[in-house]
C-alpha cells in the first residue's frame, strides 16, 4: 500500500534553492521583529539553531503543531534544510511562539502518544490537506504509519542547558516611520487621483 501511495513528507512548493525564494520564506522573521508575532504565532514558530559549520545563530520560520503541551514540527523538504541539519549536530534550540521564547532540546518522537500527535499534525496541517489528500484518507493504516515514522518529524523537551539567543522584536521602533510612509503614499495617490479627475 505504501508503494502505491509513494509516500513522502508534504511540502508546499519545491525546496527554495535561490536567494529570493529563501528571503520570501523568511518573511515571518521580519514580522516577528516588527512585533507582529501574534499574527502568525498560532501556526508558525521561529526556530533558532546553532549553525553546524559557522557556529552562528540561524533563524527559520516553521509550521508547528501543539498537541496538549507537546510541540511538533516537520521538515517538508526531507533533510535538506539547514535548520534540520543543524539540529542533527546540536539539538539545543530556541522556539519563539507568539511572544514567548522556549529553550528546548530537539529529538525524534518516540512514544506511541507522541506518534499519535504526529498523525494529528498531518490531519490538520494545511499543507497536508492541500497536497496529500490520498494519504490523509489512510493515516490509520499501520503500514502508512510505519512509513511516516521515517519522516523528519521533531518534538521538543524543555532544557536548562545553553540554547541560542531568542529572536527579539527589535524593530518595533520602525512603526512610526512605516505609518508615516504609508500615510504619505496614500495622500500622494489621492492627490494624483484628484488631479487626474480634473
Amino acid at each position: 500500500m505504501t508503494e502505491e501511495l509513494e509516500l513522502s513528507p508534504p511540502q508546499p512548493i519545491p525546496y527554495p534553492k535561490n536567494k529570493l525564494l529563501k528571503k520570501i520564506y523568511r518573511t515571518p522573521i521580519l514580522l516577528y521583529r516588527l512585533g507582529l508575532g501574534k499574527l502568525f504565532g498560532k501556526y508558525i514558530l521561529i526556530l533558532s539553531t546553532t549553525g553546524r559549520k559557522s557556529g552562528k545563530v540561524h533563524r527559520t520560520p516553521v509550521e508547528y503543531f501543539l498537541d496538549e503541551d507537546r510541540i511538533f514540527v516537520m521538515s517538508g523538504f526531507d533533510d535538506a534544510p539547514d535548520w534540520y541539519r543543524n539540529l542533527q549536530k546540536d539539538p539545543h534550540v530556541t522556539l519563539n511562539i507568539s511572544n514567548d521564547a522556549l529553550y528546548m532540546h530537539a529529538r525524534k518522537p518516540e512514544t506511541p502518544s507522541e506518534w499519535e500527535g504526529v498523525i494529528k499534525f498531518l490531519k490538520t496541517s494545511p499543507v497536508s490537506i492541500l497536497n496529500k489528500t490520498d494519504m490523509l484518507k489512510q493515516l490509520e493504516d499501520p503500514d502508512v504509519q510505519e512509513e511516516i515514522r521515517q519522516w523528519p518529524f521533531l518534538t521538543f523537551d524543555h532544557t536548562e542547558e545553553a540554547c541560542p539567543e531568542p529572536l527579539e522584536p527589535d524593530l518595533t521602533w520602525a512603526w512610526p516611520l512605516i505609518l508615516l510612509f504609508s500615510a504619505r503614499t496614500i495622500i500622494q495617490c489621492w492627490l494624483r487621483h484628484r488631479k487626474h479627475k480634473k
